[in-house]
Protein backbone atom coordinates (compact mmCIF):
# COMPACT_ATOMS: atom_id res chain seq x y z
CA UNK A 1 0.00 0.00 0.00
CA UNK A 2 2.86 2.33 0.79
CA UNK A 3 4.27 1.81 -2.69
CA UNK A 4 0.88 2.58 -4.25
CA UNK A 5 0.71 5.81 -2.24
CA UNK A 6 4.15 6.83 -3.44
CA UNK A 7 3.21 6.05 -7.05
CA UNK A 8 -0.02 8.04 -6.68
CA UNK A 9 1.85 11.04 -5.26
CA UNK A 10 4.39 10.92 -8.09
CA UNK A 11 1.62 10.77 -10.71
CA UNK A 12 -0.20 13.67 -9.03
CA UNK A 13 2.99 15.76 -9.03
CA UNK A 14 3.52 14.98 -12.72
CA UNK A 15 -0.05 15.98 -13.59
CA UNK A 16 0.10 19.19 -11.55
CA UNK A 17 3.47 20.07 -13.07
CA UNK A 18 1.99 19.59 -16.53
CA UNK A 19 -0.97 21.83 -15.69
CA UNK A 20 1.31 24.53 -14.29
CA UNK A 21 3.47 24.30 -17.41
CA UNK A 22 0.44 24.68 -19.68
CA UNK A 23 -0.67 27.74 -17.72
CA UNK A 24 2.62 29.41 -18.65
CA UNK A 25 1.96 29.05 -22.38
CA UNK A 26 1.44 32.48 -23.99
CA UNK A 27 -1.69 33.49 -25.92
CA UNK A 28 0.37 35.44 -28.43
CA UNK A 29 3.67 35.23 -30.27
CA UNK A 30 5.95 37.45 -32.32
CA UNK A 31 8.81 36.29 -34.49
CA UNK A 32 10.86 38.01 -37.15
CA UNK A 33 13.86 37.41 -39.36
CA UNK A 34 15.70 39.87 -41.59
CA UNK A 35 17.86 39.51 -44.69
CA UNK A 36 19.60 41.92 -47.03
CA UNK A 37 18.77 41.15 -50.64
CA UNK A 38 21.05 42.38 -53.40
CA UNK A 39 18.23 43.81 -55.48
CA UNK A 40 16.24 47.05 -55.58
CA UNK A 41 13.11 47.25 -53.44
CA UNK A 42 10.85 47.28 -56.53
CA UNK A 43 12.13 43.85 -57.52
CA UNK A 44 11.67 42.40 -54.04
CA UNK A 45 8.15 43.82 -53.76
CA UNK A 46 7.12 42.37 -57.12
CA UNK A 47 7.99 38.88 -55.90
CA UNK A 48 6.52 38.86 -52.38
CA UNK A 49 3.37 40.61 -53.66
CA UNK A 50 2.73 37.76 -56.09
CA UNK A 51 1.42 34.44 -54.75
CA UNK A 52 2.20 32.95 -58.18
CA UNK A 53 5.89 33.10 -57.26
CA UNK A 54 5.57 31.82 -53.68
CA UNK A 55 6.27 28.21 -54.63
CA UNK A 56 9.69 29.29 -55.92
CA UNK A 57 10.97 29.97 -52.40
CA UNK A 58 8.45 28.94 -49.69
CA UNK A 59 9.97 26.38 -47.27
CA UNK A 60 6.58 24.77 -46.62
CA UNK A 61 5.83 24.20 -50.29
CA UNK A 62 8.85 21.88 -50.49
CA UNK A 63 7.82 19.51 -47.72
CA UNK A 64 4.96 17.55 -49.31
CA UNK A 65 5.11 16.94 -53.09
CA UNK A 66 1.57 15.53 -52.94
CA UNK A 67 -0.07 18.61 -51.38
CA UNK A 68 -2.96 20.05 -53.39
CA UNK A 69 -3.40 23.79 -53.95
CA UNK A 70 -6.33 25.93 -55.00
CA UNK A 71 -5.66 29.49 -56.21
CA UNK A 72 -7.70 32.66 -56.64
CA UNK A 73 -8.05 34.03 -60.16
CA UNK A 74 -5.84 37.01 -59.31
CA UNK A 75 -2.60 36.14 -57.53
CA UNK A 76 -1.14 39.64 -57.18
CA UNK A 77 -1.90 42.24 -54.49
CA UNK A 78 -4.63 42.58 -51.90
CA UNK A 79 -7.38 39.99 -52.22
CA UNK A 80 -5.18 37.25 -53.69
CA UNK A 81 -5.33 33.91 -51.88
CA UNK A 82 -4.47 30.25 -52.07
CA UNK A 83 -5.43 27.23 -49.97
CA UNK A 84 -3.85 23.83 -49.52
CA UNK A 85 -4.59 20.33 -48.28
CA UNK A 86 -1.97 17.82 -47.21
CA UNK A 87 -1.70 14.61 -45.21
CA UNK A 88 1.77 15.64 -44.02
CA UNK A 89 1.71 16.62 -40.34
CA UNK A 90 4.03 19.59 -40.97
CA UNK A 91 1.76 20.99 -43.69
CA UNK A 92 -1.85 20.03 -42.96
CA UNK A 93 -4.69 22.14 -44.35
CA UNK A 94 -4.82 25.91 -44.54
CA UNK A 95 -5.31 29.12 -46.43
CA UNK A 96 -3.31 32.31 -46.93
CA UNK A 97 -4.74 35.64 -48.09
CA UNK A 98 -2.95 38.82 -49.05
CA UNK A 99 -4.65 41.50 -46.93
CA UNK A 100 -2.69 44.65 -47.67
CA UNK A 101 -0.16 45.74 -50.25
CA UNK A 102 1.76 49.02 -49.96
CA UNK A 103 4.00 49.39 -52.99
CA UNK A 104 7.68 48.82 -52.22
CA UNK A 105 7.02 48.95 -48.45
CA UNK A 106 4.71 46.27 -47.08
CA UNK A 107 2.90 43.05 -47.90
CA UNK A 108 0.56 41.79 -45.15
CA UNK A 109 -0.93 38.31 -45.22
CA UNK A 110 -3.34 36.34 -43.05
CA UNK A 111 -3.05 32.60 -42.52
CA UNK A 112 -5.56 30.00 -41.44
CA UNK A 113 -4.63 26.51 -40.25
CA UNK A 114 -7.02 23.59 -40.01
CA UNK A 115 -8.17 22.87 -36.46
CA UNK A 116 -6.76 26.12 -35.07
CA UNK A 117 -8.86 29.22 -34.43
CA UNK A 118 -6.18 31.80 -33.68
CA UNK A 119 -5.34 34.92 -35.64
CA UNK A 120 -2.11 34.58 -37.63
CA UNK A 121 -0.51 37.44 -39.55
CA UNK A 122 2.73 37.49 -41.55
CA UNK A 123 4.27 40.72 -42.87
CA UNK A 124 7.02 41.45 -45.36
CA UNK A 125 8.52 44.85 -44.53
CA UNK A 126 10.87 46.37 -47.11
CA UNK A 127 13.40 49.16 -46.68
CA UNK A 128 15.83 50.42 -49.34
CA UNK A 129 19.46 49.93 -48.32
CA UNK A 130 21.49 51.69 -50.98
CA UNK A 131 21.10 49.53 -54.07
CA UNK A 132 19.94 46.63 -51.90
CA UNK A 133 16.80 45.91 -49.87
CA UNK A 134 16.45 45.11 -46.19
CA UNK A 135 13.58 42.63 -45.95
CA UNK A 136 12.01 41.74 -42.61
CA UNK A 137 9.61 38.79 -42.45
CA UNK A 138 7.43 38.74 -39.34
CA UNK A 139 4.89 36.44 -37.72
CA UNK A 140 2.31 37.54 -35.15
CA UNK A 141 -0.21 35.16 -33.64
CA UNK A 142 -2.99 35.41 -31.07
CA UNK A 143 -5.20 32.62 -29.78
CA UNK A 144 -6.71 31.05 -26.67
CA UNK A 145 -6.89 27.38 -27.65
CA UNK A 146 -4.34 25.05 -26.05
CA UNK A 147 -2.91 24.08 -29.44
CA UNK A 148 -2.47 27.78 -30.29
CA UNK A 149 -0.74 28.48 -26.99
CA UNK A 150 1.54 25.47 -27.38
CA UNK A 151 2.39 26.58 -30.92
CA UNK A 152 3.19 30.09 -29.67
CA UNK A 153 5.36 28.75 -26.85
CA UNK A 154 7.38 26.82 -29.44
CA UNK A 155 7.23 29.38 -32.26
CA UNK A 156 10.99 30.03 -32.28
CA UNK A 157 11.68 26.30 -32.60
CA UNK A 158 8.82 25.65 -35.04
CA UNK A 159 9.06 28.73 -37.25
CA UNK A 160 12.56 30.15 -36.74
CA UNK A 161 14.40 27.63 -38.95
CA UNK A 162 11.70 27.79 -41.66
CA UNK A 163 11.82 31.58 -41.73
CA UNK A 164 15.59 31.53 -42.04
CA UNK A 165 15.51 28.94 -44.82
CA UNK A 166 12.65 30.76 -46.57
CA UNK A 167 14.53 34.07 -46.54
CA UNK A 168 17.69 32.39 -47.83
CA UNK A 169 15.75 30.78 -50.69
CA UNK A 170 13.85 34.02 -51.39
CA UNK A 171 17.13 35.95 -51.52
CA UNK A 172 18.66 33.41 -53.92
CA UNK A 173 15.56 33.42 -56.12
CA UNK A 174 15.29 37.21 -56.38
CA UNK A 175 19.01 37.72 -56.93
CA UNK A 176 18.87 35.12 -59.71
CA UNK A 177 16.12 36.96 -61.60
CA UNK A 178 16.95 39.20 -64.58
CA UNK A 179 17.66 42.85 -63.83
CA UNK A 180 14.34 43.85 -65.37
CA UNK A 181 11.26 43.73 -63.16
CA UNK A 182 10.34 40.05 -62.75
CA UNK A 183 7.55 38.99 -65.03
CA UNK A 184 4.48 37.98 -63.08
CA UNK A 185 3.98 34.29 -63.44
CA UNK A 186 0.79 33.41 -65.25
CA UNK A 187 -1.07 30.55 -63.63
CA UNK A 188 -4.34 29.22 -64.95
CA UNK A 189 -6.32 28.54 -61.83
CA UNK A 190 -9.87 28.61 -60.64
CA UNK A 191 -11.20 28.80 -57.12
CA UNK A 192 -13.13 25.58 -57.78
CA UNK A 193 -10.22 23.69 -59.35
CA UNK A 194 -7.55 21.94 -57.33
CA UNK A 195 -4.07 21.70 -58.80
CA UNK A 196 -1.23 19.49 -57.66
CA UNK A 197 2.14 21.23 -57.45
CA UNK A 198 5.54 20.29 -56.19
CA UNK A 199 6.52 22.11 -52.97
Amino acid sequence: MKILKIIGIILLVIVLSGVVWMLTWPNHAHLERTATINAPVEKVFAVVNDFGQTKKWSPWMKIDPNAKYTYSDNLVGAGAWYSWTSDHDQVGDGRQELLESVENKLVKTKMEFGGMEGNYIADFIMEPDGENTKLTWTFDGEGEQLQDKFFFSMSEAFLGPQYEQGLADLKAYIEGLPDAEPEQEMMESDSTVVEEETM
